[in-house]
């Protein structure tokens, strides 16, 4: 046993608690809506398990593992271990991801499904399965084939139909849903955003209803996708050597939206999209004698991006531009003009579908859910996309405007460039 400390359980968690105590329970599926807890709760009791259970062996899947590593094992790290005050517990090796907790030698293992060695090497006591949509039945059979003790699935039913569906009529299967309003930790701002998407009288006002993001991710519901702006994709391991670099975009990401960065390429005549980073609470520059502080201009020196190399961002962030200027960065605003979006979007359109590369997590699932805005007279779809899941596609938008241009936008571009 580690020595005794205070950890508040979500109420997501104490089920996931007594789920995993239940001798008769062997799957635990977790469907839900965004921002319900899901996560976090089954890292609390991964955490209380291997404090309990010396030599306990524990591994977190998703599809690729360099989803993993950007997903499941940054929030692991930063939001679960930095956030609760644990990280001095656990012993870190890199390569593979494995967690070991000093006091009693459990393990947490991130893996990925597209390592067959992995998927038919396993031995484990506890397997968690995160964003179990995108995982084929076949790789989770051949885990619960080899799995000692119990198997964590947690999702949002993005799909109508899906075959972890079925799970939950085992005999052995326990289901926990959830929604956004179970997390009592939401931030209010996080709240509205989320409610957005439900048909009210206001909402329709503001155009932000969608039915399907409403079900999904505010009900936590299986819903049928339809309205795709990009459907489709290709995804590359890595970013094509042969591809012609376009150019990089930033998305500055107001509170509570995320910053984004990322570069645009050409190869075959189709789009490459290759997503750098995505992430919420960075500062623009260092603070000096802050350095540990997390910012776009340290995640940039990270990637090696030059101070010489033009970025393109939206000029309604005029003061964070100014600051990255200031710092030696070559940040530009592409300023928005009547009809720029669409533009943008079609002109996209021309090169898709797109390559994306392996880590550009963020990115696919924007993807897969920038939709258009549909008609709630007729039921048609509109050519205005819904302002969501774009933050990624607006930054990748402004370097294809910019430097791909057409009869139709060329002057427009050529004048909007500050």
């Amino acid at each position: 046993m580690v020595n005794e400390y205070d950890i508040f359980i979500t109420p997501v968690g104490e089920k996931v608690y007594k789920a995993l105590r239940d001798p008769a329970v062997k799957i635990i599926l977790l469907p839900g809506g965004t921002r319900s807890g899901k996560t976090f709760s089954i890292m609390q009791n991964l955490h209380i398990l291997m404090c309990e259970q010396p030599g306990l062996r524990i591994t977190a899947w998703r599809e690729k593992l360099t989803w993993a590593r950007v997903s499941i094992l940054s929030d692991w790290e930063r939001k679960f271990l930095a956030g609760s005050g644990l990280s001095h517990l656990y012993h870190a090796v890199k390569q593979p991801p494995v967690w070991t907790l000093r006091q009693t030698g459990s393990t947490l293992e991130f893996s990925g499904l597209d390592d067959p060695q992995k998927v038919h090497g396993v031995a484990a006591d506890i397997i968690w399965l995160n964003e179990a949509i995108e995982a084929r039945k076949e790789t989770v059979h051949q885990l619960l084939q080899r799995l000692e003790g119990k198997l964590v699935i947690d999702y949002n039913p993005s799909e109508e139909e899906h075959w972890v569906y079925d799970l939950a009529r085992r005999r052995d299967a326990v289901e926990i849903h959830s929604t956004y309003k179970d997390n009592p930790f939401l931030p209010e701002t996080t709240v509205r955003e989320i409610e957005a998407y439900e048909d009210t009288p206001y909402n329709r006002l503001q155009g932000t209803v969608s039915d399907y993001h409403w079900r999904v991710y505010g009900l936590g519901l299986p819903a049928r996708r339809q309205g795709l702006i990009f459907p489709g994709c290709e995804i590359v391991e890595e970013w094509p050597e042969e591809a012609r670099h376009l150019g990089y975009g930033l998305d500055f990401g107001f509170y509570p939206d995320p910053a984004a960065f990322g570069r645009v390429g050409l190869f075959n005549g189709r789009l490459v999209l290759d997503e750098l980073f995505y992430e919420t609470g960075l500062n623009n520059v260092v603070i000096a004698g802050r350095e540990e502080v997390p910012s776009i201009e340290a995640r940039l020196q990270a990637h090696g991006i030059s101070r010489r190399e033009e970025i393109l961002a939206d000029s309604a962030g005029k003061s964070n531009i100014h600051e990255l200027r200031t710092a030696g960065y070559n940040v530009r605003g592409v300023r928005k003009y009547p009809g720029s979006v669409l533009d943008g979007i079609e002109l996209m359109q021309h090169y898709a579908p797109f390559y994306v590369t392996g880590r550009s997590v963020n990115t696919l699932r924007e993807l897969k859910n920038y939709t258009r805005k549909k008609d709630r007279v007729t039921g048609e779809f509109l050519r205005e996309p819904v302002d969501a899941y774009n933050h990624l596609m607006d930054l990748y938008r402004y370097v294809v405007q910019t430097r791909i241009t057409t009869k139709k936008t060329s002057l427009k571009n050529r004048l909007s460039i500050r």
